[in-house]
């Protein structure tokens, strides 16, 4: 087998025996897009209801796809629902794919793939009693290269798809073996003519005889819908006259599985295809979709991280006693799945469904919130806010790093604020005080270098600081020199230069701000310019330009701040010969910067903070970083994994692809990785990485093909927006710069609350897992039962033994599937300690039995 290459053999057509095309009745369930949800829901009780009459009518089939459309039929029309149910139970509707909705799989992170799945198949067999063995991504943008693993360790046993196979290699079959990065293999089906391919019944011949082109069996599946398309009446007596007119097919309406079950009967010596299912035509729209809406996207990304971070502190806290809040995380899961729907994290649907994605989002971030400060004040015996600081570390390993905390205290405690831990001070910085003469309080906002175990917390006290900390920073004009590097700053543009203190040698120059012309939509990115509009270094047209405002160097005892500020005028004068004259006077100013880097006395990572406040539409803005590398090889995070990848054509072209949480670049024996949280690096070229900031657009689809031609202002993205990333410049490659876990915990941050000083326990830790290519995606209670659920994979695709350490209430262990049911291995726990083999890139599942004493 290749890797990234499809290899088949097709019977000619001649030695087949007849042909059995499968007419598959759907109608894809869009949660919302170019309607509401509301609107959705109507059409969708319609369509069902008919389908209902047509199976009392006919000898009728029909697919459901999602899970939340039945849930809301099963709220608000329960006498449908018990019909939907009964023919659900007799065959003659299946549910294929059964996640709670139909997310997009290249955005999210892949724990809330899981869940999708998890909380949808566990509907199914608590309703209807019923497993689900087709995956039907019919329509999401591509699947990512762990999906295989995910759908066969939920129970899947076959996949239906429409778009992500590369049309250079798999535009000759429609049947082939997907392995995915672990080396699952799932038996899989690529819609050749898409979800639509029978649904104009009057031209079931030419699809007939397009699908039969790429047909690797007998077995013809021709899916008969659309999206919010009704039933169609005259199918029945049409698969008659079908079959009355030809005699080398035989035409069924049926269900997805049966075209599977007689596809494996027939099926011998099927393609393999190992990679992503991403194709040239997503390589066009992704990309752009990923930066659609950024600022839905930023506070997702928020929302991602939080929720899951709560989720294993209350899990922990569970553990020790405390009462988990079930039925609140129900709530704000089942609000995280609405959000990953393909057409609302895309982000390119109309502007009012975000209006509902907002509320959720709010919703996620204040009870999750709320259920730390909970867990937290239980583990550490706390009562109250004081003169304390809890710092919990959400991450399977020790994690050092800045952290910034609000505090309100008492005014007499003074402005001489200072942190102690275990009596021992540690230096801090105070970086806002504000005193409140009335209330006799000061508000504080405190930095600080936290140092926490795995899966635990630390306290710090609040003290009267007695000793003077001064940084090891050196600052020399607009040169900064830390223990790993020197920096400097253009103080008329703010790109920044990072040398390698050591050697001397140029690693990373950027942090520049380049605008582009946007004509596109929400899918596309469109310009009529080779050439930017603007960019920090001057390159562009003549008109515009960007004037530079302050540029400050603020040296503290543990970090030291660039904070530079710009502004961008639409015109200035003279147009031309500036080089000459200069910039003499600038008008029409849309756009005000603020960059802000952050350098550490002894931390190899920089990280950045960007503002910006634009009142310019139909832009594109984005950051460019130069690497400094000649033919940089690139990895990337995936869900659950890394991928490579691949180089493109020549130095001239660049290459985009889907964005996660971060990005490696590496040219021989040094490296350099790219982290954000939810700011998309999606584009390479020449050795320069391209994150983009925002995409200012004010309609859905230009083209009439994409989508209507709806107007949507409110993607135009007008307003303040900040961006939070960073970069790490080390020696080796990504696996020994344990990039997996930096760029992890750069997500998974640490959280800070203040607390009172009455509590019991100065440091806690709970789990020990290891080797270090190891990760804790979940920590949760079981669904099903109250034990708990603890998820981890393997990141370098290296086999591994894990050596698992638990708290002393677990008094068994069984591992299980991503459905929480028991895959019948044994692990054997001695003295609350576990060995466990683990393969490249492995999703592993424990269930973790509590001792009920």
């Amino acid at each position: 087998m290749l890797d990234s290459t499809l290899l088949f053999v097709k019977m000619p057509y001649i030695m087949r025996k007849k042909n059995i095309i499968f007419v598959v009745p759907h109608s894809h369930y869009d949660v919302v897009w170019a309607f509401n949800k509301e609107d959705y829901y109507s059409i969708n009780e319609m369509i069902l209801s008919q389908v209902i009459e047509m199976i009392k009518e006919y000898d009728f089939r029909f697919l459901i796809e999602q899970i939340y459309l039945l849930e809301l039929i099963e709220q608000r029309n329960p006498k449908l629902f018990k019909e939907i149910s009964k023919a659900i139970k007799q065959n003659k509707i299946e549910i294929a794919d059964g996640q709670y909705t139909m997310a997009d799989t290249m955005i999210p992170i892949g724990e809330i793939l899981v869940r999708e799945i998890l909380v949808g198949n566990l509907y199914c067999r608590e309703k209807f009693g019923k497993d689900i063995p087709v995956a039907w991504a019919a329509d999401g943008f591509g699947l990512n290269s762990q999906m295989p693993q995910v759908y066969k360790k939920s129970g899947y046993k076959w996949l239906a798809f429409r778009r992500g196979l590369p049309k250079s290699i798999g535009y000759r079959v429609s049947e082939f073996i997907w392995e995915g990065l672990d080396s699952t293999k799932i038996i899989s089906h690529w819609m050749p003519a898409g979800y639509r391919a029978g649904l104009e019944l009057d031209k079931w011949e030419e699809s007939y005889k397009n699908l039969v082109r790429f047909a690797t069996t007998r077995n013809i599946l021709m899916p008969c819908g659309s999206g919010g398309v009704p039933p169609q009446m005259d199918t029945p007596a049409k698969v008659e006259e079908w079959n009355e007119n030809h005699d080398n097919s035989r035409m069924i309406i049926s269900l997805p599985s049966d075209f599977f079950k007689s596809l494996e009967k027939d099926a011998s010596g099927l393609a393999e295809y190992h990679g992503e299912l991403y194709s040239q035509e997503l390589e066009n729209v992704f990309p752009d979709v990923v930066s659609s809406r950024i600022s839905l996207k930023l506070a997702y990304k928020q929302c991602e991280n939080l929720l899951i971070s709560a989720e294993k502190l209350s899990t922990i806290a569970y553990i020790y006693g405390h009462k988990y809040p079930e039925q609140i995380y129900q709530k704000l899961w089942k609000y995280m799945l609405f959000l990953v729907n393909h057409d609302v994290i895309a982000g390119c649907g109309i502007d009012e469904i975000y209006d509902e994605a907002w509320e959720k989002i709010t919703e996620i971030k204040t009870n999750a919130n709320k259920l730390i400060r909970e867990s937290l004040f239980y583990l550490s015996k706390t009562r109250k806010k004081g003169n304390s600081i809890l710092v919990y570390n959400p991450n399977n390993w020790e994690v050092t790093s800045w952290q910034e905390i609000e505090l309100n205290l008492d005014s007499k405690i003074g402005k001489n604020i200072g942190l102690s831990f275990n009596d021992k001070e540690i230096p801090c910085e105070i970086l806002e005080l504000k005193n409140n003469k009335t209330t006799k309080k000061m508000r504080v906002k405190l930095g600080f270098i936290a140092s926490v175990p795995a899966l635990g917390y630390k306290k710090y006290h609040i003290i009267n600081k007695k000793n003077h900390y001064s940084s090891t920073v050196s600052v020399k004009g607009n040169e900064i020199e830390n223990k790993y590097f020197n920096i400097s700053v253009d103080d008329k543009t703010g790109i920044v230069t990072i040398y390698d203190r050591e050697k001397g040698r140029k690693l990373v120059e950027g942090n520049e701000i380049i605008i582009d012309q946007e004509i596109g939509d929400l899918y596309f990115h469109k310009s009529e310019f080779d050439e930017p509009i603007e960019s920090e270094s001057g390159t562009g047209i003549h008109f515009s330009t960007f004037v530079p405002g302050k540029c400050h160097i603020h040296k503290g005892p543990l970090r030291t701040v660039i904070d530079f500020t710009n502004s961008f005028y639409c015109v200035q004068w003279p147009y031309y010969l500036t080089d000459k004259f200069g910039s003499i006077l600038q008008r029409h100013k849309t756009i005000d910067v603020r960059k802000q880097v952050f350098i550490y006395n002894d931390e190899r990572r920089i990280d950045f903070q960007t503002t910006i406040l634009s009142s310019q539409s139909h832009i594109r803005i984005r950051i460019r970083f130069d690497t400094c590398m000649v033919v940089p090889k690139y990895s990337r995070q995936t869900q659950f994994g890394v991928i490579d990848i691949p180089m493109a054509k020549s130095l001239e072209e660049s290459t985009r692809f889907p964005s996660l949480n971060w990005l490696h670049c590496q040219d021989r024996t040094r490296g350099v990785a790219f982290f954000t949280r939810g700011v998309p690096i999606n584009e390479v070229k020449a050795g320069n990485i391209y994150y983009t900031l925002l995409r200012s657009v004010s309609v859905l689809s230009t083209d009439g093909a994409s989508g209507p031609l709806i107007p949507t202002p409110e993607a135009m993205e007008l307003g303040e927006h900040t961006y939070s990333y960073s970069i790490y410049p080390h020696n080796g490659n990504w696996k020994q710069a344990y990039i997996q876990r930096h760029g992890h915990d750069y997500n998974h941050q640490m959280i800070s609350i203040q607390a009172d000083n009455d509590d019991l326990y100065t440091e806690f830790g709970s789990f020990i897992i290891k080797p270090s290519n190891l990760v804790v995606s979940s920590l949760k209670k079981a669904e099903r039962d109250d034990n708990i659920i603890l998820r981890f994979f393997e990141t370098k695709g290296e086999k591994c033994t894990a050596d698992i350490t638990f708290p002393p209430t677990i008094n068994s262990i069984s591992r299980v599937n991503l459905l929480e049911e028991d895959e019948q291995k044994p692990v054997i726990l001695k003295n609350n300690y576990i060995r466990l083999d683990v393969g490249a890139f492995e999703i592993v599942t424990l269930k973790l039995f509590l001792d009920k004493k």
